[in-house]
């Protein structure tokens, strides 16, 4: 866990701002977690919520966040404008952007996780199948 002194430093209030705006945004039940390409509001509501986590980075992870929350931002629009049946082949033509900005959502997520002390289950790193033991008979 990451302490802050008891400065008035700027740079930590906008890293106190931005982890705030992050773990909220990072929430399983946050509206990014539960997006609902059906209500158009919602996900504008989501668009906007990127768009001020963006605005919120500190100065080391401002470029990141704002590659990052820009093509979700044009992703979640693109796909609540299309009928449900025409999703997936709107998202896969975001695909080479997608892999453009990997390493930028890397960076987001390390620091959200050095600087804010959050925990991700990250979609860069395979997960781990229990296996089950064998019984003997």
């Amino acid at each position: 866990m990451i302490g802050f002194s008891c400065s008035s430093d700027s740079s930590e209030e906008n890293s106190s701002n931005f982890c705030q705006a992050l773990q909220i945004l990072a929430d399983p039940n946050s509206t990014l977690g539960n997006l609902n390409f059906d209500n158009p509001s919602s996900v504008n509501q989501t668009a906007a919520d990127l768009l001020e986590l963006a605005a919120k980075a500190p100065a080391s992870i401002s470029s990141d966040t704002q590659a990052v929350a820009s093509l979700y931002e044009d992703i979640l629009l693109k796909l609540v404008s299309v009928s449900p049946n025409q999703r997936t082949t709107e998202l896969r033509k975001f695909q080479d952007e997608l892999d453009e900005v990997t390493t930028a959502a890397r960076a987001l997520e390390r620091y959200g996780e050095i600087e804010c002390g959050l925990v991700f289950t990250s979609p860069f790193e395979p997960t781990a199948t229990p296996v089950q033991p064998e019984i003997e008979n």
